[in-house]
């Protein structure tokens, strides 16, 4: 034997087999031991479940404790808004999108619901959420599939979830939507929304604020801008000028701050001084004009750029405003009509033509914008745009809002820009203009193409 063999003093234990105990109290126990165990286990899952649903419903009920505060002032909603009626309006907001071969617009109802329809006018999409509501404007994001809504919770940001084709799913955007919102302290009961060229800012102005915020929301980024420390005013318009380079942030308690963007910084770098709020304005197609109105008056204004400074080297900016025309009466073809206060006014993508909405009439003037060599464009009436629906003898039927976009004619390969007009019967209309130049315009070429009923 092996003097170092340890295994022959020492065996190796045998091994114990399991016991299997087939008596049947052991079977009771066992079963017990197992139902005790499995019950053990799923009441730490319903516990865990309970703690983490008491968690949400607890945070759920401190946010919505943290929006009771917000107080929205309708009257003051209604007096700001660019709508007619905006209270009792069927349409109180419609925007097109600016990126999409053909027509396609969001329209907001009085229900606090926004509505896509596309140029066969077929509803595509509708939104709606709980917290939605006292809308005020809305915005495609240019080059993509998202909507911004400005409400009195913030900015509501839709977005398609249909996967398909760029082209297709700008020109449709129907399905599915997801929804996220955009918040700020204070930033409630929002009044304007504008997207920048590319659709990576977005400019938002409000009644719960006295500053603008511009959001990134591919980067979840914001930042404010506060145009003046010392106004407690809020913001009641926002306009983008045509190369992006200026923003018009008009005042609520009257004037408005012209906003420049130098090497990537937003700064103010001029004021529009004057005592009555800005009711509407537009941006010339050249930026060298801001064409605007006040609250209560007739008179159609410019902010214009002085010629004389560009001549200089590094010229420090210099404006002047001055008046354009008064709106107060309007002859087009021989008639003769009382037009009042202007209430809107929208210029078309090439800067050829202007519509007006007025406070207290029944019908859309359509201008022609006659270029000037060191002044404005000023506007000459062409037309009186009546209601074309079906109950358009109606006493009470004018028009709420409206909006300009161009479209492609596919069958003839021309691009034409279309005025929506949404009238107080629900009934919306468009009228296609094709002039590509003023002296074009100047002939008789203007002609319904299409009428959405």
């Amino acid at each position: 034997m092996d003097p170092f063999d340890m295994s022959a003093e020492h065996p190796e234990p045998r091994r114990q087999q399991p016991y299997l105990n087939l008596s049947e109290d052991s079977f009771w126990v066992n079963i017990w031991e197992f139902i005790r165990i499995l019950g053990n286990a799923i009441w730490k899952r319903f516990s865990l479940k309970v703690s983490e649903s008491l968690k949400n419903l607890c945070c759920f009920f401190l946010l919505e404790m943290k929006r009771l505060p917000v107080d929205v002032d309708e009257d003051c909603l209604a007096r700001i808004s660019q709508t007619r009626d905006w209270k009792t309006a069927a349409f109180r907001y419609i925007d097109c999108h600016p990126s999409s071969p053909s027509l396609l617009m969001a329209l907001v109802t009085r229900e606090d619901t926004v509505l896509l329809y596309d140029e066969s006018f077929k509803k595509r999409s509708c939104l709606r959420d709980l917290e939605q509501k006292h809308i005020t404007c809305v915005a495609f994001r240019p080059w993509s599939q998202e909507l911004a809504v400005g409400c009195s919770a913030g900015i509501f940001l839709w977005k398609s979830n249909w996967r398909s084709q760029v082209h297709r799913q700008i020109r449709h955007m129907q399905g599915t939507h997801h929804m996220r919102m955009l918040e700020d302290e204070g930033h409630t009961c929002v009044t304007s929304v504008q997207w920048n060229e590319d659709g990576t800012i977005l400019a938002s102005a409000a009644l719960g604020s006295t500053h603008i915020i511009l959001w990134e929301p591919d980067y979840q980024q914001k930042m404010r801008l506060i145009l003046d420390p010392g106004n407690q005013s809020s913001f009641s318009l926002l306009r983008f000028s045509a190369d992006f380079k200026e923003i018009l942030c008009a005042s609520l308690n009257g004037g408005a701050s012209i906003c420049e963007l130098d090497r990537c910084t937003w700064r103010v770098r001029d004021k529009v001084q004057i005592e009555s709020r800005i009711q509407t304005a537009v941006w010339t197609t050249c930026s060298s004009h801001l064409l605007f109105v006040k609250e209560g008056s007739t008179r159609l204004y410019s902010r214009t750029r002085n010629q004389e400074a560009l001549l200089l080297k590094r010229p420090k900016p210099s404006w002047r405003i001055e008046m354009v025309a008064n709106l107060q009466d309007a002859s087009c073809s021989g008639e003769w009509r009382h037009c009042g206060k202007p209430l809107a006014i929208a210029m078309d993508p090439l800067g050829i033509y202007l519509a007006v909405i007025f406070k207290h009439q029944s019908f859309v003037l359509l201008c022609l914008l006659a270029p000037a060599r060191d002044g404005p464009p000023r506007p000459i009436p062409i037309k009186f745009i009546a209601c074309d629906g079906d109950d358009a003898t109606e006493d009470e039927v004018h028009p709420t809002c409206m909006a300009w976009h161009a479209v492609v004619q596919s069958n003839i390969f021309e691009k034409i820009r279309l005025l929506v007009i949404c009238w107080s019967t629900k009934h919306i209309q468009s009228y296609a203009v094709t002039s590509k130049s003023f002296e074009e315009a100047q002939r008789p070429q203007c002609k319904n193409y299409v009428n959405f009923g």
